[in-house]
């Protein structure tokens, strides 16, 4: 249900198109296209289309600031990395050479320590093939 107070008015404007003309100041004047009759319609400025937007110089220049610095900042980087690659790839070239000659004198040592090498000196020092170790020694007891 509902109550209206006989106390609260409605708080409506009045309709503009019946009112009264205000009278304009000497400050305004009138446009070629406020003579013409627009019907309720709102008046087209005279903006073209494609404006650009008002920016202060202040800031077009903090931008340009800006925008150098960090373009700085990303050369600096750069050579940086560049720097820095080019020290990695001498310190692989220092580790390929120091590991092939690791791998050269491993394969020279085994050499040295391995079965072929070691029964050719035995046989120059005169020692005999004793064959096979599976031989099964038998001890005499008395």
């Amino acid at each position: 249900m509902l109550v209206k107070s006989p106390m609260k008015k409605k708080q409506t404007r009045q309709n503009r198109r019946k009112s009264a003309p205000k009278k304009k100041t000497t400050t305004q004047k009138r446009s070629k296209k406020s003579t013409s009759k627009n019907h309720g319609r709102r008046v087209k400025k005279g903006k073209s289309k494609l404006s650009l937007p008002n920016v202060a110089p202040w800031k077009v220049i903090l931008g340009v600031i800006v925008i150098g610095l960090l373009g700085m900042a990303y050369l600096n980087h750069v050579f940086a990395t560049q720097k820095l690659l080019a020290e990695v790839q001498q310190l692989e070239q220092k580790y390929n050479q120091t590991k092939r000659s690791y791998d050269s004198y491993r394969l020279e040592y085994d050499r040295m320590i391995g079965p072929a090498e070691i029964s050719a000196k035995a046989k120059e020092l005169g020692f005999i093939n004793g064959g096979p170790a599976e031989k099964v020694i038998e001890v005499e007891s008395e």
